[in-house]
């Protein structure tokens, strides 16, 4: 039996018109493109490697980001595979291996959503993260980025990053200074109590936005529900505890035995489910009982309630109107620091500044402005989690970011207000950047994708029809018709008949 250590480059959907949606409501954000891996010895002696390049589907278009950054080009990703079929040869290719490795988590977590999207089965050998092996085992590094861990490490190797081959067999070649099977022990160990309570979760993984608790449910049971130290299906064991908002029920592998999980349905109009892995243990079980126990029911009642009157319902982030703008602000500004738009363009942060910019012609609510700049952190900023969204700016504000991508004819005016503010800032981009590129912008982008994107556009313009004549609605129903409206054919001019017209 053997390791494998893999690496994915991945296509990249920055805007929400353009995401591709599978007909069960899975959104990929990353489409995978290129495939790599080594496979070794158990002491990391290479013996084979793995490498592919995956066809877009749906004439979708390369990122011009990720074709700088990587070197891959639409030619390269024609002679590839299809995702069904590459996953299905990689599948084939590892059906003797012990372990996957990757470094870090993203390339998993990519993995599973673009299975997902397909329909696809996971794989079911364990998964580890190679970077949390060697933080372990190298307490004194500096970054962690695979480059400065290579330096660090005295490891020449001449290969160009941003290539899943190159950076497999750079990765393989890192993880030959560890002691992987005392790193796996230790990953492997049940995590301490801490005094203060629950500990920190091997796992977490997350749903899109549904329209009911129920929705959001099916998902996770269909597509969440794998075991945190391989890839199988887990299922639901008897009982639970705990209500709607919080609780705790027991599952299991079919290998690795029962896990406790937390899941935590959050949004108020529209719902995602959380869910958190646990060890199971006394302890743990212990701990819950006693979380649930001190739970004062009245907090628990005001987290359910949507923000009104009482400025104290935020009860987790204790920011004032005043100071919760221009704190959004830095915040949005500090997570996007490194993105662009488009290669060569403007910062990212000109997109929720603009999305900003239109809402505030709609209300002065700080909170909703704030969510307005917040509101792409989530999905483009990998260091960045509903937690740390909600201790900084509060409930409400979290919500409305987790609760973007899911508008439908439930929601309330200021999801609706939010939603057309970025979709408007959207059509805004795709009207400047057809004028710069003329036609070879929709001969680039495709006529099923440009379909796409006016049936989606067409469809939230209904949804908005209860902001009644907004300037910003009126804008975007006009940049609808504009870019998308069927262009007139040339034809004959049209004559005056006899006795038509002026006579001199």
């Amino acid at each position: 039996m053997y390791y494998v250590v893999i690496d994915f480059e991945w296509n990249q959907y920055h805007n929400p018109l353009w995401t591709p949606t599978n007909r069960n409501g899975v959104i990929m954000h990353e489409e995978i493109i290129q495939i790599g891996a080594v496979k070794t010895e158990h002491d990391m002696t290479p013996v084979d490697t793995f490498n592919v390049f995956v066809r877009l589907g749906g004439r979708r278009r390369l990122d011009r980001y990720v074709k700088k950054l990587t070197g891959i080009n639409e030619s390269m990703l024609l002679s590839g595979e299809d995702f069904p079929m590459a996953a299905e040869m990689f599948g084939e290719w590892i059906s003797d291996v012990d372990a996957i490795f990757s470094w870090g988590q993203d390339d998993r977590r990519v993995f599973l959503n673009n299975l997902a999207y397909h329909n696809l089965e996971a794989p079911t050998c364990a998964w580890y993260d190679a970077q949390k092996l060697y933080a372990r085992q190298n307490p004194q590094h500096g970054g962690m980025a695979l480059k400065n861990i290579a330096d660090e490490a005295g490891i020449r190797v001449n290969l160009g990053l941003h290539n899943a081959m190159n950076d497999a067999i750079l990765t393989s070649a890192c993880m030959s200074k560890l002691d992987l099977e005392e790193g796996i022990r230790e990953y492997d160990a049940p995590v301490k109590l801490p005094a203060s309570g629950l500990p920190k979760p091997i796992s977490t993984a997350r749903t899109h936005r549904h329209n009911s608790a129920e929705a959001a449910w099916d998902e996770a049971c269909a597509s969440l529900m794998h075991c945190p130290r391989c890839m199988q299906a887990m299922s639901w064991l008897d009982g639970e505890k705990g209500d709607m908002e919080r609780w705790y029920k027991t599952a299991q592998c079919p290998d690795h035995g029962k896990f406790i999980v937390r899941g935590e349905f959050l949004g108020v109009k529209v719902k995602t489910l959380k869910l958190s892995f646990f060890e199971d243990s006394q302890e743990l079980e212990s701990a819950i009982d006693k979380e649930l126990g001190i739970a004062p029911p009245a907090a628990k009642k005001a987290r359910r309630r949507r923000r009104g009157g009482k400025k104290k319902q935020d009860a987790v982030a204790a920011v004032s109107p005043v100071e919760m703008l221009p704190k959004a602000i830095a915040y949005a500004a500090n997570k996007h620091a490194e993105q662009l738009l488009l290669p060569g363009t403007s910062p990212y942060i000109v997109h929720p500044m603009e999305v900003c910019q239109i809402l505030s012609t709609m209300t002065d609510d700080s909170a909703l402005l704030s969510a307005a700049m917040l509101h792409d952190v989530l999905n483009l900023c990998p260091d960045v989690s509903a937690e740390e969204l909600r201790s900084e700016f509060g409930d409400h504000v979290c919500a409305l970011v987790e609760g973007m991508n899911e508008v439908g004819k439930d929601s309330d005016s200021e999801q609706l207000m939010l939603k057309l503010s970025d979709m408007l800032s959207g059509l805004r981009n795709v009207k400047r950047q057809g004028e710069k590129a003329g036609e070879d912008f929709w001969k680039d982008m495709g006529e099923e994708q440009k379909n796409e994107l006016r049936e989606n556009c067409l469809k939230h313009e209904k949804l908005f029809a209860p902001l009644g004549n907004a300037a910003a609605l009126t804008e975007y129903k006009k940049l609808v018709s504009s870019l998308f409206k069927p262009k007139r054919k040339a034809g004959k001019r049209k004559t005056a008949a006899p006795g038509e017209g002026n006579a001199d």
